[in-house]
């Protein structure tokens, strides 16, 4: 008589002898253990290699709770890539993937490994549209969007290997407070070029955000991050609509916070907008109690004039600003590229904007350019008498 198929004790999937995690679930094993007790990984000491590759899986009844649901799936990801890389520690997470970073011991390299969520490991469309984002980002070539070295597939996970960079997110950069216009123009501006050359090769970020634009190294070089949801993947807001919304309710553009089917680029146009207002005003275009309020305002009002929050921004600036911000995306710039252009053109005085609404009288200011002028005017007339 043949033994019963090792299965999961938690999800109930068919393992194999030699499984140390469910490659549906992520629980250790082995199978139909006691599903309180604690999995700890002992390895033959510090040169043993990563967790999993010597590792022996030992039940203790007697140990500190279990490890976290992403403990255990790192530990599980460890385990799937063996000894070619060494996860160090978690990145970043979103809705649909989760991002570590680590030491690749073949090439004696730090890398950036962007794995699947574990909540979407096993449903198809989201594994499909993960593969098919990794696919489309590997034939982009620009150097504001972070190039993919491979995509693998081991144990029901899908994952990138990419590079590793240094540097911080637009939202940790305006946890020191409003970012001043002339970096904000010089960040849209290439943000605006990395857009245009996505939209070249027909993809629509969809989620412009702080948390999406990296600044990277001294530098500050713009990186436009995840690209999950330009390849369909939908990530639901609730209580925002009767159907499927995606994107980040703060910096959606009125179609996109109205779920409508067809949606183009002149939505990240809109996007772009709204993160440039932040940037300068120290808050998004719209706030509110939650997210179907926002999705509201995007649809119905229209924002707070830039210039009546930050006085300070050139009118030029404010009003390229303002026009990614149109509701009707017809009255928003035509392409990304129009954009940068009309960023580059626009031009920072070192005097007052006199057509600021909080610009002072310039009276006192005139008499002072005027006796300068008349002192330079007398140097001058006796300088001339001396050397004649």
């Amino acid at each position: 008589m043949t033994d019963p198929p090792l299965r999961c004790a938690f999800c109930e999937r068919q393992l194999h002898p030699d499984d140390l995690f469910c490659s549906r679930c992520g629980r250790p094993t082995p199978a139909n253990a006691d599903p309180d007790a604690t999995v700890l990984m002992e390895s033959a000491g510090e040169d043993a290699g990563p967790l999993g590759a010597h590792g022996e899986a030992t039940i203790r009844d007697d140990q500190p709770p279990a490890p976290t649901a992403a403990s255990s799936f790192k530990a599980r990801f460890q385990h799937l890539l063996g000894g070619e890389f060494q996860l160090l520690n978690l990145l970043g997470e979103g809705g649909f993937a989760r991002v570590y970073k680590a030491l690749d011991r073949r090439l004696d390299r730090i890398v950036a490994l962007k794995v699947i969520h574990p909540d979407l490991v096993g449903e198809e469309l989201y594994v499909d549209s993960f593969r098919k984002e990794g696919v489309a980002l590997a034939k982009l070539r620009h150097p504001g969007i972070v190039p993919i070295y491979d995509i693998r597939e081991r144990g029901g996970l899908i994952y990138y290997v990419m590079p590793f960079v240094e540097g911080s997110t637009i939202e940790q950069r305006m946890a020191q407070g409003r970012i001043p216009p002339y970096e904000t123009k010089r960040i849209l501006s290439e943000l605006a070029d990395v857009l245009a050359a996505a939209h070249r090769g027909h993809m629509v970020h969809l989620d412009i955000k702080p948390d999406n634009v990296f600044l990277e190294g001294d530098l500050q070089k713009v990186l436009l991050v995840d690209f999950g949801i330009a390849m369909a993947v939908k990530r639901l807001v609730p209580d925002a609509a009767d159907g499927p919304i995606a994107g980040t309710p703060s910096y959606m553009s009125p179609e996109q916070a109205q779920g409508l089917p067809e949606i183009d680029h002149r939505s990240d146009i809109y996007s772009m907008g709204a993160l440039g207002y932040c940037m300068l005003a120290g808050r998004p275009p719209f706030r509110g109690a939650d997210a179907r309020a926002i999705l509201r305002k995007h649809i119905e009002e229209p924002p707070v004039p830039l210039r009546d929050v930050n006085p300070s921004v050139p009118k030029e600036f404010a009003d390229v600003i303002m026009k990614c911000l149109e509701k009707n995306p017809w009255d928003r710039f035509a392409s990304a590229k129009q954009v940068e252009g009309a960023l580059e053109a626009v031009t920072f005085h070192a005097t007052r904007d006199t057509t600021s609404p909080a610009a002072p009288s310039t009276g006192v200011h005139a008499t002072v350019v005027v006796f300068l002028a008349a002192v330079a005017l007398l140097i001058g007339l006796v300088v001339g008498q001396l050397i004649g």
